[in-house]
């Protein structure tokens, strides 16, 4: 009786995890899939909710996300530092006082969450290196 408790259990998780994966995967590719257009809506529609912009603040912001979105598609763009300084100097001087204190408290979560993705991948790959190690050992 046991062990049927223990396999079910087994089969459970193992099901939820690719079910948490696979949703993952789903938003990765749901987000490639929208047009670049559509992409800079998304993201000057959100821009101005969170940061309150006016009607001419998002007439300018609207410029530097289709250029950003231009290059992307484009084709493998991967901003340097300086791309993302230069981008973020530009956004800077649109916005008012107010705004860039939540703009940069905004991108600081940003880096935070980044930081944090990182972490979890670093310790996915050491604890599968430490599998397979065990594993060789055996």
């Amino acid at each position: 009786m046991k062990k049927l408790i223990v396999a079910t259990m087994l089969v459970v998780g193992i099901s939820t995890f690719a079910q948490v994966e696979k949703k993952e995967n789903d938003a990765e590719e749901l987000i490639e899939k929208v047009s670049p257009e559509k992409k800079v809506e998304m993201v000057l529609k959100r821009m101005t909710k969170q940061l309150k912009l006016n009607e001419a603040q998002q007439k300018e912001m609207k410029v530097i996300i289709t250029e950003q979105e231009a290059k992307r598609a484009e084709g493998n763009f991967n901003p340097s530092k300086e791309d993302r300084m230069a981008m973020n100097e530009k956004i800077t001087k649109i916005l008012n006082p107010d705004q860039k204190a939540t703009w940069d408290k905004i991108q600081e979560e940003r880096k935070e969450k980044m930081r944090e993705k990182m972490r979890e991948k670093m310790k996915e790959k050491k604890k599968k290196k430490e599998n397979k190690a065990e594993k060789t050992e055996d």
